[in-house]
């Protein structure tokens, strides 16, 4: 069998970067091998070290791309016209929040293996920027213009929804669809409609 040209290769490396993401959002990265990414795209454990250095490398694309994913899916939640921005942060919140197996938050799938990991690591550092876009996106949807700014924080208000919203997604993902988290999942997503 020949060699992939360049433009296959590209493709190649691109399948097993999206592959990747899904697996390790949906198991966790410590429990999902090179091999396993490998054999889910259909290609060998020896061609992987033509495309990554590592698995490191690997996560840290991976990651990568599960945070574009997410943060493209917020703007378009939060981009859309005609509503308030309390009624588009709240729709936001509430899809968030609605229970989806098929949907895992980046923040949430990768904060385990990124906790682990000493500062300045590029795992360390793929998730700090992909959670301060999420929180900036999810910042802006309050400001008038849907805009932030580096310079100034994030509104107080918006930083503890934000937590809000994380930690009752972490809490409905280990205890279920049991009747207090819909009682935290309701009392979010009305305190973001009354902010």
């Amino acid at each position: 069998m020949g060699r992939s040209s360049a433009g296959q290769a590209l493709q190649n490396r691109a399948r097993i970067v999206e592959i990747a993401s899904r697996l390790l959002h949906e198991r966790g990265v410590e429990a999902v091998s090179v091999a396993d990414i490998m054999a889910a795209a259909g290609m060998t454990v020896g061609g992987f070290y033509k495309h990554f250095a590592s698995k490191e490398a690997l996560v840290e694309e991976a990651s990568a791309f599960a945070f574009a994913d997410a943060l493209s899916l917020w703007r378009k939640i939060l981009g859309k016209t005609g509503r308030t921005a309390e009624e588009l942060r709240a729709g936001l919140v509430e899809q968030y929040l609605r229970p989806d197996p098929q949907r895992h938050c980046p923040i949430i799938a990768f904060a385990p293996y990124a906790a682990g990991k000493d500062d300045g690591s590029s795992a360390r550092e793929a998730y700090d920027k992909g959670t301060a876009a999420l929180l900036e996106t999810f910042s802006a949807g309050s400001a008038p213009d849907g805009t932030t700014s580096d310079a100034e924080p994030p509104d107080p208000e918006a930083l503890l929804l934000f937590a809000a919203m994380i930690g009752a997604r972490v809490l409905g993902e280990a205890a279920g669809d049991v009747p207090w988290v819909g009682a935290v999942r309701k009392a979010v997503v009305e305190a973001v409609a009354k902010s």
